[in-house]
């Protein structure tokens, strides 16, 4: 077989380029600190590569969402415990109220009380949170309770929103955590315990006037009484609740976090580049890449067309 001059310089120049070639491919991996950049470098690091990728992506969606849903689960034990409060003060007044030593200045004085820890009642359950609504139930853009000044003076609460409706996230596969309360479950969906408030407030504002009657104390120290007392029970059940709630997402997000931790680790194996050893793979390609362009200048053998000059 002749070769020619021509066919040397050919395969000399197709050499060339291959380890210029893996000069480059060596020096992406560098820069980028990837070991797998393309799909043809590697095609199945790299289909293993991007379907750890994807999972990460939904495990971060994930812990995303028990950060939003534990900050309204926060806002709403906060705003439950406010309403706790409200509500022992309201019991407080109710025990005042029946002390027979207070006079109409007093009377007046605790049925104005009452009308502020009825309206303080009401901007609790209009809590919001991040411009929504915490005890609107599904219909987070209505105010679920209405602030009623009446004609006679008196204070009273209605529902202005009747939806009971669950709010629900993702918080890992397989596992959907109901994250909000509604303003009816919290006072029952007849309304119960607004209309026991309300009660109380008309009588305080006939003992503040003294129009009262012994039926209405009566009834105010009894069953109205008791009525409060379920309130704030059944308030301290639903905190309770949502506690129980919290603590499952931090968990489950405790848990997500190590399942990320764990993928990022077996990605790094596949994909993160070993500097010392890439390195080391460069200084070879470029020797060989030099020594070759050296062999290269003598390939240029003299021909009779140089003695003809």
């Amino acid at each position: 077989m002749r070769i020619t001059n021509s066919a040397m310089t050919k395969n000399y120049l197709f050499d060339l380029q291959n380890n210029l070639q893996k000069m480059d491919n060596i020096n992406t991996k560098l820069n980028t600190g990837k070991m797998v950049n393309r799909v043809s470098d590697d095609p199945h690091k790299a289909v293993k590569i991007l379907s750890l990728n994807s999972e990460i992506k939904n495990v971060e969606k994930y812990n995303y969402n028990i950060d939003e849903t534990v900050g309204w689960m926060n806002n709403t034990d906060a705003a439950l415990n406010e309403l706790g409060t409200t509500v022992s003060d309201i019991k407080a007044l109710i025990t005042k109220a029946g002390n027979g030593a207070y006079g109409p200045d007093e009377l007046k004085a605790l049925s104005t009380e009452m009308n502020e820890k009825m309206k303080e009642l009401g901007e609790v359950l209009n809590t919001t949170h991040g411009g929504k609504f915490i005890f609107g139930g599904d219909v987070t853009d209505e105010k679920p309770a209405k602030v009623v000044q009446n004609p006679d003076g008196t204070v009273s609460l209605t529902l202005n929103n009747s939806s009971s409706g669950n709010l629900n996230a993702s918080i890992s596969d397989g596992i959907v955590l109901d994250y909000n309360v509604s303003a009816v479950e919290l006072v029952g969906s007849d309304e119960k315990s607004l209309k026991n408030l309300n009660s109380i407030s008309e009588i305080f504002n006939k003992m503040g006037k003294g129009t009262e009657t012994d039926e209405d104390k009566n009834k105010l120290m009894g069953d109205l009484m008791k009525g409060v007392d379920t309130f704030f029970n059944h308030a301290l059940n639903n905190r309770t609740e949502m506690g129980a709630r919290v603590n499952t997402a931090e968990c489950v997000k405790n848990s997500n976090e190590e399942n990320i931790l764990n993928m990022k680790s077996i990605l790094s194996l596949d994909q993160d580049v070993d500097y010392s050893k890439t390195y080391i793979e460069w200084k070879s390609a470029e020797l060989i890449y030099t020594a070759s362009v050296q062999v290269g200048a003598k390939l240029s053998v003299p021909t009779i067309l140089d003695y003809l000059r």
